[in-house]
């Protein structure tokens, strides 16, 4: 049998046919899982409803769902390295299919807020640090220590250090904040939560005017993707992948918990 159609049907074909010298039935299979993650990440994109605000409520022991080691080795952390402690709080159990803790402290400066988060979906777990800083020209520096998608409007400048802790990362995002030749604002004390949820009201605001995402609710506290901001974050997805790979040396760095 010859051309496209023998080379496909021959028991001995392999994906060495592309240099690989992989048998074709796991390259065909890799293909399928591929599809099938763009597959549900499009539908959980289009359905899934983004809390902006108000999708969280303050906590205290017994915590309403276990806290990993993760967020209670990585607050107890944030409190050895001076931070200041902002409050705990969980997800409201009518809101976000999320379900989690979310601690918040904010540097003596003023000029960083930390969110400590470690939540969970559909038996998947969700376990990240986020340092924020706020330039006076309205450009936000965000660092954390696991991938995630950037700010598809441009003004959150979304950078990650692969498996770092605390110290780390804070050590990062001050490294960034200098490069940047900008000077921070000053958050307030007393509304740590409300602050870094308005940053993250004003980026769905700003997704909503570019048609990337609509108001879910009259109140515009929550959003859900449109079909063209679903597109931008999958593209943004898979360029993501190639970033974490310039990480992969800190693969081996055991992460808190």
């Amino acid at each position: 049998m010859t051309g496209a159609a023998g080379l496909v049907s021959n028991a001995n074909f392999t994906a060495a046919f592309f240099g690989l010298g992989i048998p074709a039935y796991i390259v065909l299979g890799i293909l399928a899982l591929v599809a099938l993650f763009v597959l549900v990440f499009v539908i959980t994109c289009l359905c899934e409803r983004q809390y902006l605000t108000g999708d969280v409520e303050p906590a205290g022991a017994p915590y309403p769902y276990p806290p990993s080691s993760y967020w209670e080795i990585t607050r107890e952390n944030a409190f050895k390295i001076g931070l200041a402690h902002a409050g705990d709080f969980a997800t409201k159990k009518n809101t976000t299919m999320v379900k989690g803790l979310q601690s918040m402290f904010i540097s003596r400066d003023r000029q960083v807020i930390i969110a400590i988060v470690s939540c969970s979906t559909a038996g998947a777990m969700l376990k990240k640090t986020v340092l924020r800083s706020k330039m006076v020209n309205g450009r936000i520096i965000e660092s954390t220590d696991n991938p995630g998608l950037k700010d598809l409007s441009g003004v959150v400048d979304h950078t990650m250090l692969y498996n770092a802790g605390i110290a780390e990362l804070g050590d990062f995002h001050t490294q960034r904040i200098q490069r940047a030749r900008l000077t921070p604002v000053a958050f307030k004390t007393d509304s740590v939560l409300q602050e870094y949820e308005r940053m993250d009201l004003d980026r769905g605001a700003r997704w909503v005017l570019q048609g990337l995402a609509h108001w879910v609710d009259p109140q515009q506290t929550s959003i859900r993707m449109t079909v063209r901001g679903t597109l931008a974050h999958l593209k943004d997805l898979l360029r993501s992948f190639g970033k974490l790979s310039e990480q992969q040396h800190r693969a081996h760095i055991k992460r808190a918990g």
